[in-house]
């Protein structure tokens, strides 16, 4: 791989990528285990994320409850899975966790993968910066058709929808206060923001 990383354009320094099943052998072998945070594995390189606060892990519970409640009420909860800080393998230079994905059913696999997946959610508390410029991309680029990015603190969520295989995304709307917000794969289901957070 040719990379433009400063210090590494005169090739006396080597990067190693990982492919998915290097990252998920490391892992069954227990590497990760000392890790203060999660890790994950974004296109090739493993990145160690902060370990998950009581804030934001109670954010992605309510969004978690909130959605799926809606959708239970929508009766459409028989074609998806919401899943909580679950690997997405994304090709296979890619497995992030987002705090939460819909995706939809599946079976015989152990891990959703992109092509699966309807909304990605990350709760954005002290990570805004890495969520935007890391997992949007990379969200964008596998195709996901619509990326919520909840900031709490804000009393804020920013919708992506329409993304493009360039990494960026031709639809963002900023959602504040006493707004409401429709998932694409269930427009029927209207949330208020209050119930996100």
């Amino acid at each position: 791989m040719t990379t433009s990383e400063p210090g590494l354009e005169d090739g006396s320094v080597s990067e190693f990528l990982f492919d998915f099943d290097a990252f998920e052998q490391m892992d069954r072998a227990g590497l990760f285990q000392r890790a203060m945070g999660r890790v994950q594995l974004i296109e090739g390189r493993l990145l160690e994320m902060a370990p998950t606060s009581s804030d934001h892990g109670d954010t992605s519970g309510e969004a978690l409850f909130a959605l799926k409640s809606a959708a239970v009420r929508a009766g459409v909860t028989a074609d998806f899975r919401f899943l909580v800080h679950a690997t997405l393998k994304i090709g296979e230079h890619s497995a992030p966790e987002p705090d939460l994905t819909v995706v939809r059913a599946f079976t015989g696999r152990t891990y959703a993968e992109a092509a699966d997946a309807v909304l990605v959610v990350e709760v954005s508390i002290s990570t805004r910066d890495g969520d935007l410029k890391l997992k949007a991309p990379l969200y964008a680029r596998a195709g996901i058709p619509e990326f919520w990015l909840i900031e709490p603190e804000q009393r804020r969520v920013t919708v992506f929808r329409a993304p493009q295989p360039n990494g960026t995304w031709a639809s963002t709307t900023v959602h504040d206060d006493d707004d409401a917000v429709s998932p694409l794969f269930a427009p029927q289901i209207s949330l208020s923001l209050s119930e996100l957070f």
